[in-house]
């Protein structure tokens, strides 16, 4: 496995903690979490999931809507709160087996564990802020130092919402490790460099509080071929040139993709065979969850 720094707040954890995110939409970052990681669960890997991002497409994606939380059931906006544990939050990553909304519909994906989202995280920023206590900012960093047992898990991940703010702060001060997300274009070059600078900034701002975050990984989203435009490709290669062996493999655009969320399946359950899902495959070898013998 590739050799990824433990949590400075939490040495004994032992694991990486991945943070997918990027200062804008529609770039791939639930996607790429959700395939990557449900393939190293298929691989035999554990894993768990927070979904943080203020859509919860990875709630959906697993069997579960965010948009109408069950009155009773408690998510990652409580957790934030306060107001449960994570065992109260966490569920099992599901996929679809049959047609309905109800839990017979799915089926527990083995050693893949998943922090409900929640619509109420469209809040989360102002809560943030306006929070009585100052250090609010690591409810992240308390909730995986002090519940996340010691060896349950391989690897920890956080899908993030689209935006840079308190919320977006609270999630990198828990993080290890930063896959950023962009499309073959000059503003997505420019995010993610703006986004390694805030990175710096957050670990010399943050360091007495035990914060250790990289910018370890760039994956690009929605790459073109040349027949598609000189442009991205010179784009792509620019990347390329910057980034050299922290850029994963790229991904092109596949109508597989949205199918496989529109069905409420992993690509790597709805089209194993794929090329798309060789190219994810790929990117699970890089980060170092290949298949356990």
């Amino acid at each position: 496995m590739t050799l990824y720094l433990p949590p400075k707040y939490a040495p004994e954890l032992n694991i990486p903690v991945f943070l997918v995110m990027n200062r804008a939409g529609s770039v791939g970052k639930t996607t790429v979490a959700n395939t990557v990681f449900t393939e190293a669960a298929l691989r035999g890997w554990k894993g768990l999931i927070f979904d943080a991002d203020l859509q919860s497409d990875m709630s959906y994606w697993f069997g579960y809507d965010g948009d109408a939380v069950p009155d009773g059931v408690f998510t990652i906006h409580d957790l934030m709160l306060g107001k449960a544990r994570l065992e109260d939050v966490t569920v099992p990553a599901r996929t679809r087996v049959a047609a309905g909304h109800g839990d017979d519909a799915f089926e527990t994906i083995k050693g893949l564990d998943l922090v409900r989202g929640d619509i109420k995280m469209k809040q989360a920023d102002g809560e943030l802020v306006r929070a009585d206590n100052a250090l609010a900012v690591f409810w992240l960093q308390e909730v995986i130092r002090t519940q996340v047992e010691p060896g349950k898990y391989d690897f920890i991940v956080i899908d993030a919402p689209a935006s840079y703010g308190r919320l977006s702060e609270s999630l990198l001060v828990a993080s290890t490790d930063v896959i950023t997300m962009m499309k073959p274009m000059r503003k997505e070059l420019r995010g993610a460099r703006a986004l390694a600078q805030e990175i710096q900034s957050l670990n010399d701002d943050y360091d007495r509080y035990d914060v250790r975050v990289r910018p370890t990984w760039y994956c690009i989203n929605d790459a073109k071929a040349a027949s598609q435009g000189h442009f991205f490709t010179n784009m792509q290669d620019e990347a390329a040139e910057i980034y050299g062996d922290k850029l994963l493999p790229q991904i092109k655009n596949a109508v597989v993709v949205a199918e496989a969320y529109d069905a409420q399946e992993p690509l790597p359950i709805w089209a194993p065979k794929t090329d798309a899902m060789k190219v994810f495959g790929d990117i699970a070898d890089r980060l170092g969850f290949p298949a356990k013998s």
